[in-house]
């Protein structure tokens, strides 16, 4: 009895101990954020001032003001990633929704090897693609466009939605499908009504990897898109901060933060269908 009240006072405060680590590296990794976000809702003279403090002495959206309303370009960099982020996700998930059934319930010749040929696609580092990419596009005109780069994102974001899709539809019982079909469903009625919404968990992990990728894009984006009017928001938010000439840290801030809202937003969203998602894909796939 002594022995097992001993373990168990060990095991609390190993998960305290835990506990405190977690949350400690947690803070390491968002004080950047709490950081950029304290300097954005700041007076430029209360950031300035010294002794420098850590609360702001004031509080203001003045910068957040100036950013959407004053600062030139900042909506048409801020559209320009929405339109190209949204067709992105919408074009990956419908193809690795498809695919990944694919491939994870259905069997046709050389399944096995094509499956293969995209995973190895992974292995590849984007940066190889960029100068094919780049010359194709050239050819073809579709530089300084929406879709010069929401065609090269798809094709770099759909070798992952197939590797999670698939691993999610390898789970589902057969049974299912099965049924689905006995009850008058088609195949496109038992995929679309029964097993998506059983993948959710690698919808949402699919959603938010590839609008990642596609937000915070800047290898591609600055390459392909050579007209400052088509660039999207993380190349815009040098550009201006060029056109600042001066280091006003509170407006850089703001400019920061929204750029950081809608992917921070979603994740919080989907945050546990996101981690089950992955585990059950991947590990699976």
């Amino acid at each position: 009895m002594r022995v097992f009240l001993r373990l168990r006072r060990w095991s609390h405060r190993t998960q305290a101990f835990l506990y405190v680590v977690v949350t400690a590296i947690a803070f390491l990794y968002l004080f950047p954020i709490l950081w950029m976000f304290n300097t954005s809702i700041r007076p430029t003279q209360d950031i300035y001032k010294y002794p420098p403090t850590i609360l702001p002495g004031a509080v203001t959206l003045e910068n957040y003001t100036y950013v959407l309303t004053q600062m030139e370009n900042f909506q048409r960099y801020f559209l320009n990633s929405v339109v190209v982020t949204l067709a992105t996700v919408l074009i990956v998930l419908l193809a690795s929704t498809m695919g990944g059934y694919a491939f994870g319930m259905r069997e046709f010749p050389g399944k096995g090897l094509l499956f293969m040929g995209i995973v190895f696609v992974l292995t590849i580092p984007y940066i190889m693609y960029l100068i094919p990419i780049f010359m194709m596009e050239d050819r073809l005109g579709l530089l300084n466009n929406w879709l010069g780069l929401i065609l090269p994102y798809v094709a770099l974001n759909l070798p992952w939605g197939l590797l999670i899709m698939r691993g999610a539809f390898s789970t589902i019982p057969l049974e299912i499908r099965d049924a689905a079909i006995i009850d008058g469903c088609n195949e496109f009625q038992m995929w679309w009504k029964v097993l998506v919404p059983i993948a959710r968990p690698a919808v949402a992990a699919t959603t938010i990897i590839t609008f990642v990728f596609a937000w915070q894009d800047f290898l591609f984006a600055s390459t392909l898109m050579t007209d400052n009017l088509w660039q999207t928001l993380p190349v815009g938010i040098v550009w201006l901060r060029d056109e600042l000439q001066t280091l006003v840290y509170g407006r850089i801030g703001a400019m920061l933060i929204l750029s950081i809202l809608p992917v921070f937003v979603p994740f919080l969203l989907l945050r546990d269908f996101f981690v089950k998602g992955l585990s059950e894909g991947m590990l699976k796939g």
